[in-house]
């Protein structure tokens, strides 16, 4: 840096002469490499017993995140030491994203369903986490609202239960399966 600011005074274009480092320099040692020496090791992570006194402080971690994670996506208590109102914000944002994404997947639904459709879906993912892929969580949304989703006018009621159980395919008939065969296929 010393040689940059020296070219730069004297203004002086050129490069900078460079110095010439030491050994260790000129292979790249660990601290051209970015790397550090030995780190000390955390306070507390000797060991004790033949097990590693981290255990205890990784479980607590652990044991938080499913807390927080239950908070978010399953309707449960915020735990100590977070905003209420901030785990709320999100586990909203989250519920919305799954929605959204839900649309996507079964685009009936909403259809089906009107505008009680945004407010039904949110009232679901509040106390029903996402335990399969979307499409599972599409046809367990329709089976909430058909059962426990409360009033429906009987039209949109009827056109909920042909999604969930559609009819089944009727095989051809005599008459299709004499047209496929006289057109060669």
């Amino acid at each position: 840096m010393k040689d940059l600011e020296d070219a730069t005074e004297t203004g002086n274009r050129a490069e900078p002469k460079r110095r010439a480092g030491t050994e260790r320099e000129k292979r790249g040692g660990p601290e051209e490499r970015g790397a550090s020496k030995r780190r000390p090791s955390a306070p507390g992570s000797e060991r004790l017993g033949g097990e590693c006194a981290t255990g205890t402080a990784r479980e607590r971690l652990a044991r938080r995140q499913a807390e927080l994670l239950t908070s978010l996506v399953a309707g449960g208590p915020v735990p100590p030491g977070f905003d209420p109102d901030q785990v709320r914000a999100q586990s909203t944002g989250l519920a919305a994203k799954r929605r959204d994404t839900t649309t996507k997947i079964a685009p009936d639904l909403p259809l089906l369903l009107g505008s009680r459709y945004g407010p039904l879906f949110l009232d679901y993912a509040r106390t029903h986490p996402q335990t399969g892929g979307y499409r599972a969580d599409a046809r367990a949304f329709a089976e909430w609202v058909h059962t426990d989703g409360g009033p429906l006018a009987a039209d949109r009621r009827r056109a909920l239960e042909q999604w969930l159980h559609p009819a089944p395919e009727r095989p051809p008939g005599p008459l299709a399966r004499l047209r496929r065969a006289l057109r060669g296929r």
